[in-house]
């Protein structure tokens, strides 16, 4: 697992309040299936796949991911990244703040091409090809806003703004207004499942069951664990460890504790089981991890 996914959770701010855009350049493990595990945040988010194939759900809908294609992830969208063992996959992310658009007033601009995304009256293609005219211009706007952001040029935020509006534009303009595909998951059944998460990561230190979610939310435990893998592609055992073992991170890495004490802060029932929970996701024991072995050159080595 590459510890750069920790700069695409929903609590890490994308750029700042003064200009809340980022751009991120990831390359996968492609050791393991899990390429980014299942999150949201509150920006827009259009991924960009660079090279290798995989799988990008968004709120529960799979989608095909090959080089070149293009996926545009609304706000507030659960979505997550999958492929097989053995196959490469990068792509660079573009997360920005709708509100960087927004007007100052709620003008013309602001009502008819703004707001209407944001509430839903206008969804934008999930995916694109690219294979159509306007999808490659679309494609080239990314690569520009991409070279831009790296030189960091005076004034280069006026640029990236300029960019981002003309993506809208191609967006908008080919845009769709029949709302969801009704076959897919409901905003109802991600709101559940939005919630359980929360409600995961609030008590990741203590024994979660699947009793404990059931009357919690109301569920029985069987709909609620096929609803969670249909939407997230991992049962809720696989996302508990994920997110645990993400926050032993932390603790291996910024403090001295014994890591039997670091498995039992983390939820896990005893050091035995941390160890062989860790070595799946990080391909290395605590151990090795705290010593360094990460360390290549300066950098870290999670492949």
């Amino acid at each position: 697992m590459n510890e750069e996914y920790h700069l695409l959770r929903e609590r890490r701010s994308h750029g700042n309040a003064m200009f809340p855009f980022m751009i991120y350049e990831i390359e996968t493990d492609e050791k393991t299936g899990e390429r980014v595990g299942c999150h949201w945040h509150e920006e827009i988010e259009f991924l960009v796949i660079t090279g290798g194939t995989a799988e990008v759900t968004i709120d529960g809908r799979g989608y095909p991911a090959q080089e070149g294609n293009i996926f545009v992830i609304p706000p507030d969208c659960l979505h997550s990244v999958n492929g097989k063992p053995g196959i490469p996959f990068s792509f660079f992310a573009v997360d920005f703040a709708q509100t960087l658009l927004n007007s100052f007033v709620s003008d013309r601009i602001q009502q008819n091409y703004i707001d209407s995304v944001r509430t839903g009256a206008v969804v934008f293609s999930e995916r694109l090809a690219p294979a159509q005219d306007w999808e490659y211009e679309a494609s080239g706007i990314l690569a520009q806003i991409r070279r831009i952001f790296a030189k960091q040029e005076p004034a280069y935020e006026l640029l990236i703004k300029a960019r981002l509006c003309e993506l809208w534009y191609l967006l908008f303009t080919h845009a769709r207004t029949t709302g969801r595909d009704p076959a897919s998951a409901t905003d109802y059944q991600v709101g559940i499942i939005r919630a359980v998460i929360g409600y995961l990561k609030s008590h990741y230190e203590s024994a979660v069951s699947l009793e404990a979610l059931s009357k919690e939310f109301g569920i029985s435990r069987g709909h609620l664990c096929r609803l969670f893998k249909q939407i997230t592609k991992m049962t809720i055992v696989e996302y508990l460890n994920y997110y645990r073992i993400s926050m032993s991170i932390s603790w291996l890495r910024d403090t001295d504790r014994e890591i039997g004490e670091i498995a039992g802060l983390t939820g896990f029932c005893n050091i035995s089981y941390f160890n062989r929970v860790f070595r799946s996701y990080m391909h290395m024991t605590p151990t090795e991890y705290r010593r360094g072995t990460f360390i290549v050159d300066g950098v870290p080595n999670l492949y």
